[in-house]
């Protein structure tokens, strides 16, 4: 099993490995986990996907404070990988590091932020936008950018909306206008149909008691997550 292997081979020092009790998540499964004071871990998680089945990274609280690094193999070079990044451990490197939590808490107070939405709120208005109108465009501004966006993209062509932790969205814009385009030929321009979907925009806010206001200029919502 990898885990006695990584007990053979890793020098985890002051940190202390924990029993093989094997934590299971929908895809994946913790098999090493070494813990220094101050509630630093070193884990290691394999994960059912082929291309990258397995990773490793340092959290605390149960949050990332290092890079999450994949491997596809367990080799004398990975575990010579594994053993810097433990060797940075018991050398304090991660002792000041900031959870995302930690880093959202310090953007709120010392910007004097004012929260206007909780994750609940978020997940459940990105839900019923996921599932009636995907192909909305959105626009939203995450509270470690430096600069806001200048254009929108279609919703289902984010990447990273669904999985950030919504308490990092400053605010979101929606417009309510979808354009519908049909290809008709090499030669030809794009057939287009949009749809407004004003209406539903503000029942989907209504039901879920959305706070949000409406940017004429740009003919669009906003839901702003601080003020």
């Amino acid at each position: 099993m990898l885990h006695e292997t990584l007990r053979k081979v890793l020098d985890t020092r002051s940190g202390v490995i924990l029993p093989n009790s094997p934590q299971k998540g929908n895809c994946y499964e913790t098999v090493f986990d070494a813990e220094w004071k101050g509630n630093v871990h070193f884990v290691v998680v394999m994960s059912e996907f082929r291309r990258n089945p397995g990773h490793y990274h340092v959290i605390r609280d149960g949050q990332p404070i290092s890079p999450t690094y994949t491997f596809t193999k367990t080799d004398e070079s990975l575990f010579r990988k594994m053993q810097r990044l433990i060797d940075d451990i018991e050398n304090g490197k991660f002792s000041s590091k900031k959870t995302l939590s930690e880093r959202i808490t310090s953007f709120v107070e010392q910007n004097g932020a004012v929260s206007c939405m909780n994750n609940t709120k978020w997940r459940e208005l990105l839900g019923a936008l996921n599932e009636n109108m995907k192909n909305i465009e959105i626009q939203y501004k995450n509270i470690f950018d430096e600069k806001a966006p200048d254009e929108y993209w279609e919703l289902y062509g984010d990447e990273d909306i669904e999985h950030m932790n919504p308490a990092q969205i400053q605010w979101l814009k929606i417009k309510h206008t979808i354009t519908e385009y049909r290809h008709r030929g090499a030669l030809l321009p794009p057939e287009t149909e949009s749809y407004d979907k004003k209406e539903e925009l503000m029942q989907i806010f209504r039901k879920y008691n959305i706070p949000y206001e409406y940017d004429e200029s740009e003919n669009a919502f906003v839901v702003f997550g601080y003020k």
